[in-house]
């Protein structure tokens, strides 16, 4: 699981598993991903994730943080 990035709550593999997903999705379209700034494209990945997980009160800023964690294992 990714280490707790802003409130010491760790995560949950579901919530692990859900930001990868939700990357994968957007950094990979052929159409936008490879293309969209990254602001854009993490406010597209927190919008998924937040489909993924309802409720969650993770941040586009938080979930960056721990991409860039669970990402480059």
């Amino acid at each position: 699981m990714a280490s707790s990035i802003e409130t010491g709550e760790a995560w949950s593999t579901m919530e692990d598993v859900s930001l990868c997903e939700a990357w994968l999705q957007n950094f990979h379209c052929l159409v936008s991903g490879n293309e969209m700034k990254f602001f854009h494209m993490w406010k597209k990945i927190h919008a998924e994730f937040r489909e993924k997980i309802p409720g969650s009160t993770r941040t586009e800023m938080t979930l960056s943080k721990a991409g860039k964690i669970v990402l480059t294992r």
